[in-house]
């Protein structure tokens, strides 16, 4: 089995359904949290290290009628809660990303605060990456919360993830990569 994931700018390999299943993330907190829209989060990837997130949107995605959530991480790292200019949707270490609630349930991600989500703090469009499945990091689309393609999408790198659901789990897949590529892990 060989699956990708997108980390930063390049594609991650993982070369086996152990290896993407395998938990490398700290636990925070030993109770289970139920997130709510605004949350600020903080996650660890590796003991000692941590990263900070937000909860920016709860609904239906990629045309699925189900509830899921949609968080940023971003490129901030340290223990206490940073700035609020750190906070931003320009200021993302992977793109904007639709996952499951077991980062909180499980208690992977600590909540740490929550304000309401205003218009600058998201940005005003989301699109995702969908490959093709032909095993080419070149053979893919760029589609919309709904999943409809986008022609010619003004996005960055960083404004981009993998449509699909993820969870704690394949955030701190991505998370990991960058921090090795960083020289930090």
């Amino acid at each position: 089995m060989t699956a990708f994931g997108v980390a930063g700018d390049e594609m991650t390999e993982l070369r086996s359904l152990e290896e993407a299943n395998e938990v490398s993330a700290v636990r925070l907190v030993s109770k289970r949290q139920k997130a709510k829209v605004g949350d600020i989060f903080r996650l660890s990837p590796v003991e000692g290290i941590f990263l900070w997130g937000r909860l920016i949107k709860r609904g239906s995605f990629f045309g699925l009628d189900a509830d899921f959530n949609l968080i940023y991480i971003y490129d901030a790292i340290g223990p206490d809660r940073p700035s609020p200019t750190s906070l931003s949707s320009q200021n993302l270490m992977i793109g904007p990303s639709v996952v499951n609630n077991l980062g909180w349930a499980r208690g992977y991600w600590q909540i740490v605060a929550s304000e309401p989500v205003m218009p600058g703090d998201a940005l005003d469009h989301h699109f995702f990456i969908r490959y093709h499945g032909t095993g080419s990091t070149l053979d893919y689309d760029i589609v919309d919360e709904q999943g409809h393609a986008v022609r010619s999408p003004k996005v960055e790198k960083t404004e981009l993830a993998q449509s699909g659901f993820g969870n704690f789990n394949s955030i701190d897949w991505q998370l990991r990569a960058i921090l090795r590529k960083r020289g930090i892990i």
